[in-house]
């Protein structure tokens, strides 16, 4: 699959060779924000140091974005998703927010900042999906001071069941299973390593 000149395969070797991702087939693992341990860690903090793939990303997903409703803004949820729902919103010609994990102790004490009134459908934007904690609670978050989530984005989603049960469409660039099958076809990965990691992926097992 090719957009702007560019293939999915590029990207997924892209993130490899670039050491946005890291793979761990023996502990220490590495553990995520919800506290879960995985051997697979994802870092699209240091994409923000490549433009050309940040316009590909953005791109990308504006294609898929477009499919949806009329959007009123586009939300990012903090820290990760803000620069990513603040170059949508500016590719879209939206205005943009973002949600904080916890309204803010001083000023207005806040927890959605950007917009003065609520709207929707907004559009909520994470950089990744892993258990879908983080989206869950800023959805409520909005939901709470007024908005209406009408789907959320992400750049990718490892599609673990945990997520299943996130009651938003989902505007994803890339999931862990494709990226895997790449990873595999490009010999990155020894047929023992991705034998490891599909089961870990369906089962949550690390041993």
């Amino acid at each position: 699959m090719f957009f702007c000149g560019v293939s999915y395969a590029a990207y997924c070797r892209f993130l490899w060779e670039a050491g946005l991702v890291q793979v761990r087939e023996r502990p220490p693992w590495f553990v995520w924000a919800s506290g879960r341990e995985s051997p697979v860690y994802l870092d699209h903090r240091r994409l923000l140091a490549y433009p050309t793939w940040r316009r590909w990303v953005v791109e990308t997903l504006v294609r898929r974005i477009e499919q949806g409703p009329a959007w009123q803004a586009v939300v990012g949820v903090a820290t990760a998703g803000i620069p990513w729902a603040a170059w949508l919103a500016e590719r879209l010609n939206l205005p943009t927010a973002y949600v904080r994990p916890q309204p803010k102790k001083h000023g207005l004490s806040q927890q959605v900042e950007g917009l003065a009134q609520p709207l929707g459908p907004v559009l909520l934007v994470e950089d990744l999906i892993s258990t879908g904690g983080s989206l869950l609670r800023a959805a409520q978050a909005l939901k709470e001071a007024g908005f209406f989530v009408g789907a959320v984005a992400a750049l990718w989603s490892y599609e673990l069941p945990e997520a299943e049960w996130l009651p938003y469409p989902r505007y994803v660039l890339l999931t862990f299973p494709t990226a895997l099958l790449y990873w595999q076809e490009a010999g990155f990965l020894s047929e023992a390593a991705v034998a490891f990691l599909r089961r870990w992926h369906s089962s949550g097992t690390l041993t």
